[in-house]
């Protein structure tokens, strides 16, 4: 029986793909991840699925089809921060999956400002509700957040100054690696006058 690969395909472009995410990639018969992600790679001989919301449908596909097929998922950034691999861990045991880790968004962010990460309180609202969101920026120095269109850095900027929070550092990171790449670093209510953001990930820090 074939393992799966869960593989990390880094914050978007080929640069930052590792070369062990590289080689499984052309070992694979089907690759299964989002639009953008297999928009990506130049393989014609391969099957390639559409990953939408519905992971079910994709650990479905796997179970009936991992025999017979080499299968890769891939997801954004490293499997180990917000991905399908969590699904894939309820749905199969330990040996019959590998992870190959990916450079993530997060990583490259912090990079980007010649900071450290390692005392960062990692959080995610995209597709998630705001939680207790503005309690834990107060209570950390530095908070990073994955977003998404539904509530962009303009209205958490909002959303945090309505909740209380002051005096804080915001640096949104739109389009990472790509040529369209921007990075704003102003506060809190500059931000929250700003509108017009896409694909971002934020740090907000003291």
């Amino acid at each position: 029986m074939n393992k799966v690969y869960i593989i990390g395909m880094g914050p978007g472009t080929a640069d930052y793909l590792l070369p062990a995410a590289t080689k499984e990639l052309e070992r694979a018969d089907c690759l299964i991840g989002s639009k953008r992600l297999l928009s990506l790679l130049p393989y014609k001989d391969k099957k390639m699925i559409r990953l939408k919301c519905r992971t079910d449908e994709a650990v479905s596909y796997i179970k009936k089809n991992r025999e017979a097929e080499r299968i890769a998922v891939l997801v954004t950034g490293d499997p180990g921060l917000y991905s399908f691999l969590l699904p894939i861990r309820k749905a199969f045991k330990e040996d019959e999956y590998t992870v190959i880790p990916g450079i993530s968004s997060m990583q490259l962010a912090f990079a980007r400002i010649g900071d450290s990460w390692q005392d960062a309180k990692i959080i995610s609202v995209h597709g998630r509700s705001k939680g207790n969101l503005a309690a834990e920026v107060k209570a950390n120095d530095k908070v990073f957040l994955f977003t998404d269109a539904k509530f962009p850095p303009d209205k958490i900027a909002g959303y945090l100054l309505e909740n209380g929070v002051k005096k804080r550092r915001a640096v949104v990171f739109e389009e990472l690696t790509y040529p369209t790449e921007r990075i704003v670093d102003t506060d809190l209510k500059t931000l929250s006058n700003m509108k017009g953001f896409g694909l971002c990930v934020m740090i907000i820090k003291k």
